[in-house]
């Protein structure tokens, strides 16, 4: 009996075995991109979550029926309905269509989606990059990316102050006083807190706002149960932690962000001290007060301050018929300071099923400060090109020695607060019914005082005949604007189905703006038409498969009234004439899904025309956008972009988009003088004796480059892992870009026809996962650990030197020469992610 109890006892978990099977699979969204976190369970047993991947591994019951239950935030919850036999392992893929987020609808209906692009925000978790959203929008339609220390970007011909961007529907901003990338801090989006991120590159629909590039729509998580996320690495850290509670009626994520970029900025060729320091917070809480009623907070302070005590620089430019070498010798410090408050309370009411109504009051403030003395000593010289002469690479002869001093104590206040209702409506079968208005109040508070003197070889530059000192620019005013912004908008989206199963939509409404500072009312007619044939291809006699393609027709008129910084001048001025800039757009677009290798891919191209009207020229310095503000300008944008995207290795998510594009821009009374010496010679000739003007012919400058005129963006992002080491990952990012137009320091516009040099960069990681692995067993404190990765990225793999700005030094001849100012070299970051 004691051998027989003793046998009996080993059988019991063999047979408890026996009793059990297993599913597994892959959970994907309706574009076909893998869902992370996904939830799956069985009623009564413990849950398990999708990998990074969307894969999971699931044991259930065996020889009964059961539910299987697949959950993910935002969407609906899907079930299947199996009765496995013990032992058995059972493939199951599964497709999660989003319909509701929350109390939100969102339709997920491909041909309404036509024309937006659907990210997955975990990719920015093992893309080598500084962890900013904005590094994914790198490989959408039309955009362009030339700073990888600013979270800017430009899509199609526009700059960034034409770019759209909202967060849980409120739109955010940028800091108003930030002259380089690297003042920026953290952008607003935190990554490990999104749920949703849609992009528009044109062509949108009126329920968005009124600008005249593009869109990104960001949506929070709202967790169903416990979940957080640590990093940690060379260049900051941040925790994110979700959670629901009281039954899951209260739902509540929050997140902290650290950055600091000293270890990156002390590649520059501006040697000193940097002390950046960026810091954030934000929550999103949910609370469902009935079954038909949410209250919802959105809370954010976020910090940036960047200080540097610059010491010296010195850069090499040039070719081997003119080598330069460029030095500086600083004194003095400059400190900057964002501090912002935002915060938006919204109630969501579902009074049927088919409505929807959306109530949001928003405030948002910012402080900014800018103080800054430097002063600069420079040597501009002729270096030695003689590859037999001992001096070789080294100055042999001075074409310029001064000095400048740059003097800044600038601060500005901004303060918006905004009411909000939007409206949704499903009427009929197949029709979505959206409207909405906002009123929105602008208070700006802005103390400028700054000036920028040259001394060149003693004398001050420029100039004057009177004996006066005169600097080379200054700025000194005191500016207070207040005014208020009401829009409303009003669509509709129809569905239809014509013969031989071809499918139809139809999105088109108006949206208008009025701006009480200006008086001006603007309106703004949108549509959009898409169509999903039902082709099929035949394979075999008898067997076909879908040939799956989408296309697309858009046109629609977007104004962008005019912001603070669009009414400023050069001279700190306001111009109350300013009025709407205007972009007529003209989108053809198509996107077809199929699989190669088995796996899903999908191919999207967009050929595209943008009518510019009312411009308001501008020039760049560095990410500083300087405005002219005037409408007197008139232009276009026009090219195609394509984008592929799919997988390459099997779960794992790449990309490679190419962009044409070319814009130009014609300014009203552009227009300079050639003169010529008595001899029909140019007299600004580089070979040129008589300098003496005889004659003069005018020159009508007509179209030109825009300042975001890059012909040519090529964006890829691949992932690949081991065959036989999964758990191994390499991401590789690179970027090409060709070159952008520039100028002299001077309102001549007509001048910035120069062409900066190519911009080419790449980025690779190198990721382990350590925990999480599928099949793999954790025991102790680990068992709560779902994910820990360990990355090694390095940045600016090849270490090319790409060029942001130019600094502009004249010798001795009065000829002036622009100095390159180049971004960050190669550097190494080490990067720990742990999900919990």
């Amino acid at each position: 009996m004691r051998h027989l109890l003793f046998f009996t006892i080993l059988l019991i978990p063999c047979l408890l075995m026996a009793q059990t099977a297993t599913v597994q699979g892959v959970v994907r969204d309706d574009e076909n991109r893998p869902l992370p976190d996904a939830s799956i369970a069985v009623t009564g047993h413990a849950a398990v979550t999708s990998g990074a991947n969307g894969a999971y591994h699931i044991t259930v019951p065996a020889g009964q029926g059961i539910v299987l239950r697949f959950a993910y935030p935002g969407a609906d919850v899907v079930e299947r309905e199996l009765d496995l036999k013990p032992g058995e392992v059972r493939k199951l893929d599964v497709v999660i269509r989003s319909t509701v987020i929350g109390p939100v609808t969102v339709t997920s209906n491909r041909l309404r989606d036509a024309g937006i692009d659907k990210l997955n925000a975990r990719t920015s978790h093992f893309q080598p990059s500084l962890g900013d959203v904005n590094s994914l929008l790198q490989g959408s339609l039309g955009v362009m990316t030339r700073n990888e220390l600013s979270s800017g970007y430009n899509v199609r011909g526009g700059n960034f102050d034409e770019n759209l961007v909202y967060v849980n529907g409120i739109e955010v901003y940028r800091p108003f006083l930030v002259r380089s990338g690297q003042q920026e801090g953290l952008s607003f989006p935190n990554p490990d807190m999104i749920e949703r991120i849609h992009f528009s590159a044109g062509g949108w629909e009126p329920r968005y706002g009124d600008k005249l590039s593009s869109v990104l729509d960001i949506t929070y998580r709202r967790p169903r149960e416990f979940d957080a996320t640590v990093s940690a690495s060379l260049l900051g850290g941040s925790a994110t932690v979700g959670s629901a509670m009281a039954h899951q009626r209260l739902r509540q994520i929050t997140g902290f962000r650290y950055r600091t970029l000293s270890t990156i900025l002390k590649g520059l060729d501006t040697q000193g001290d940097y002390i950046p320091t960026y810091t954030d917070l934000q929550s999103y809480w949910t609370y469902d007060l009935s079954d038909k009623v949410e209250l919802g907070f959105l809370g954010l302070y976020s910090r940036n301050r960047y200080d540097v005590i610059p010491s010296d620089r010195e850069t090499e430019l040039g070719n081997f018929n003119q080598a330069l070498r460029y030095t500086v010798y600083f004194e003095g410090q400059q400190r900057t300071a964002y501090e912002t408050f935002s915060g938006a309370l919204n109630l969501n009411v579902r009074p049927s099923k088919e409505m929807l109504l959306k109530f949001t009051g928003s405030a948002f403030n910012t402080y900014e400060t800018e103080r800054m003395d430097i002063l600069g000593e420079y040597r501009l010289g002729e270096l030695d090109r003689n590859l037999a002469s001992e001096q070789f690479g080294e100055v042999v002869r001075d074409l310029g020695i001064g000095a400048y001093l740059d003097h800044a104590r600038n601060s500005l206040e901004a303060t918006v607060i905004s009411a909000t209702h939007t409206g949704s409506w499903v009427w009929g079968r197949k029709n979505n019914l959206q409207w909405g208005i906002e009123a929105r109040t602008e208070q700006i508070s802005d103390r400028l005082s700054e000036w920028y003197m040259v001394d060149s070889a003693g004398y001050s530059i420029p100039q004057l005949n009177n004996g006066l000192l005169e600097l080379n620019s200054s700025v000194k005013s005191r500016i207070d604007l207040h005014s208020l912004r009401t829009a409303a908008y009003v669509q509709n989206a129809w569905e239809w189905n014509t013969a031989r199963g071809h499918k139809w939509a139809l999105v088109a409404g108006v949206r208008g703006q009025n701006w009480s500072y200006n008086g001006q009312t603007v309106i703004s007619p949108r549509a959009r038409l898409a169509f999903h044939p039902a082709w099929r291809k035949a394979v075999a006699p008898g067997d076909t498969v879908r040939r799956d393609y989408s296309f697309w027709l858009a046109a629609g008129s977007y104004y962008q009234p005019p912001f603070y910084r669009e009414l400023r001048n050069f001279q700190g001025q306001l111009n109350p004439e300013v009025r709407a800039q205007e972009s007529i757009h003209f989108i053809l677009g198509m996107d077809r899904q199929f699989q190669l290798w088995e796996r899903p891919f999908k191919f999207t191209t967009e050929l595209y025309y943008k009518a510019l009207s009312k411009l308001i020229p501008y020039e760049l310095d560095n990410v500083r956008i300087r405005y002219y503000a005037e409408n007197n300008a008139k232009g276009y944008a026009t090219g195609i972009d394509m984008k592929l995207n799919g997988e390459f290795i099997k779960g794992v998510e790449s990309w490679a988009s190419l962009s044409v594009m070319n814009t130009m821009e014609d300014l009203d009374g552009d227009y300079f003088y050639r003169y010529f010496n008595k001899y029909g010679e140019r007299t600004d000739g580089a070979e040129t004796l008589d300098r003496t003007p005889a004659d003069s012919v005018r020159v009508d400058a007509g179209y030109i480059p825009r300042p975001t005129d890059q012909r040519v963006n090529f964006a890829l992002f691949f992932q690949d892992e081991m065959p036989r080491w999964p758990t191994f990952k390499v991401h590789v990012n690179l970027l090409f870009g060709t070159s952008l137009p520039y100028g002299p320091p001077n309102a001549t516009r007509y001048a910035d026809t120069l062409r900066t040099s190519l911009y080419r960069r790449v980025d690779i990681g190198f990721s382990k996962q350590l925990l999480g692995a599928p099949g793999q067993e954790k025991t102790g404190v680990l068992r709560h650990v779902k994910d820990l990765w360990l990355s090694l990225e390095v940045f600016n793999l090849i270490n090319l030197n790409n060029t942001v700005d130019y600094t502009w030094v004249q010798d001795v001849q009065g000829r002036y020469y622009g100095i390159p100012e180049f971004l960050t070299p190669r550097r190494i970051n080490l990067k720990l992610i742990a999900r919990f």
